[in-house]
């Protein structure tokens, strides 16, 4: 007997039909001796049929026995390969309910090194979009509130009201309401027509009183009388120029 001492890799093992226990295998090669170690799911001297070794290339049974002849014990099978030449192989075992295991593995040449496979490196973190805000959490997995994105709302939604912002007018020429919005922000403010160069002044509460009348923090209120001036000058009264008093904004003719 010609003996062949390269390496055997082992391939997929399956159930043919794909049901019940399937069996387990290696590979152990020693530098005088190869074995091919297999574990029946269950006893294997009663009901087992045959082991069989089939070329795959050829498509031929090149070795067929009772599994008892192969038998190390009650569940174990012990097979010397060296007599196996270099190729790719198929081993069947028939199951005593029927059906088979399988076992696909492939010799190859002495000092011929199977392809080595590719390490696995740790675990990749997801990938994310950088769109996406990121999560955070404490020791116990719990998330906490993502400071950054809150104020990037608070700031979007700021933003968006303002510009949205808008003067709303009633009454009329004489005397009325001009009305600021901003979101769900609505500031009412007085207004009536002057006298001399004075062609009409709006009421404005002063700084004590701000807060308390518009509801808004007093760190706005130049801000907002700056739009509803600037803006009524616009729409209502272009011809004309203003001043911020205290508690008054006063549209004069030019």
């Amino acid at each position: 007997m010609q003996p062949y001492y390269g390496i055997i890799e082992l391939g997929e093992i399956t159930n043919e039909p794909p049901d019940g226990e399937e069996i387990t295998a290696r590979f152990v090669h020693y530098p005088d001796c190869q074995q091919l170690i297999i574990w029946l799911p269950q006893y294997g001297g009663q009901g087992y049929g045959n082991i069989r070794l089939i070329d795959c290339a050829k498509n031929a049974v090149i070795d067929d026995r009772p599994v008892t002849d192969r038998l190390n014990g009650g569940i174990q099978i012990l097979w010397d390969t060296l007599e196996v030449g270099p190729g790719d192989y198929r081993v069947e075992i028939d199951h005593p309910d029927g059906g088979k295991h399988v076992i696909l593995f492939k010799k190859y040449k002495k000092g011929v090194q199977p392809p080595q496979k590719a390490p696995e490196g740790p675990p990749q973190p997801e990938k994310r979009n950088s769109e996406e805000p990121i999560v955070y959490r404490d020791g116990f997995g719990n998330e906490l509130p993502n400071e950054d994105l809150i104020l990037r709302e608070k700031i979007f939604n700021k933003m968006a009201a303002q510009f949205g912002r808008k003067i709303e007018y009633s009454g009329t020429f004489r005397a009325g309401t001009i009305t600021y919005v901003e979101g769900d922000l609505r500031i009412n403010f007085y207004h009536e027509m002057g006298g001399g160069n004075c062609m009409f002044y709006v009421d404005i509460p002063n700084e004590t009183s701000w807060e308390a009348a518009t509801h808004t923090p007093l760190s706005r209120r130049q801000e907002i009388l700056d739009f509803v001036a600037e803006t009524v000058r616009r729409e209502q009264a272009s011809s004309t120029r203003y001043e911020i008093q205290d508690s008054a904004i006063v549209y004069y003719y030019q």
